[in-house]
């Protein structure tokens, strides 16, 4: 009887137990909210870049007989074209520019002068490697271009129609840079960046006694090096093609 009442009670629980046992695989959880992720879709790795120069205010090599750092800033707009293959962070670029303008400023030399007025023309061509920091919408960048400066002022004092200059100038340039562009749409950006020049020069300056040329020339030869800024050397429309995960 002891036994009989000993597996009646094992019986019992092992009932019991085996109610209170849920099996892992029968239970059923929710699915999982996962939060979407941001998609970033604006791509700007092209491979070629064409920009115009919408607006300038910068200083050029020094006229007449002016002293270093009393250079004018001059301003002038949609004269220049830029050109640059990227690769990766990478850019090569090739640009040109060119300025004419009427102009008047002090001619500070004894013997000289006081003011003249003229007409000036500069044209500056460039190669030269922009690095930028980031692949972002907004992209700063830095670096450096080569180039050449042909200058020439056609002038007389002011009030003096029996003096006549003609100053010439030649320059070979050095320009480090700092800029940032801002993407607008993918293909279309915006650039701004500042410069400084360092210039050897030569300027040939011919004295005339008239504007009829008769007469030989004083003449004045220099070469000297030259240093002048760009506080904004380009503010620059930008179109890129050719994307290069194509």
């Amino acid at each position: 009887m002891r036994y009989l009442l000993l597996v009646v009670l094992l019986f019992f629980g092992t009932v019991q137990l085996s109610a209170q046992v849920t099996n892992i695989d029968t239970v059923h959880y929710p699915d999982p909210i996962i939060p979407k992720s941001n998609t970033y879709n604006f791509n700007t790795d092209f491979w070629y870049t064409i920009a115009v120069r919408a607006y300038a205010y910068e200083q050029f090599p020094q006229l007449l007989n002016q002293s270093s750092g009393q250079q004018q800033y001059h301003t002038s707009y949609l004269n220049g074209l830029l050109f640059k293959i990227n690769d990766n962070q990478i850019s090569y670029r090739l640009q040109a520019a060119h300025f004419r303008n009427d102009i008047a400023f002090d001619n500070e030399c004894e013997g000289c002068l006081p003011q003249v007025s003229g007409k000036l023309r500069n044209t500056a061509l460039k190669v030269g490697v922009e690095k930028s920091v980031n692949y972002s919408r907004v992209q700063p960048y830095f670096g450096g271009d080569l180039g050449f400066m042909f200058q020439q002022l056609n002038t007389r004092g002011f009030g003096n129609a029996t003096v006549f200059a003609e100053d010439t100038k030649n320059a070979l340039l050095f320009s480090p840079f700092v800029g940032a562009k801002v993407y607008v749409v993918p293909r279309v950006a915006v650039g701004i960046e500042a410069n400084f020049n360092i210039a050897y020069t030569y300027q040939k300056v011919n004295n005339y006694s008239d504007d009829t040329f008769t007469g030989a020339p004083d003449q004045v030869r220099r070469y000297r090096w030259e240093y002048f800024f760009a506080p904004v050397a380009a503010i620059t429309l930008q179109y890129s093609f050719g994307l290069i995960n194509q």
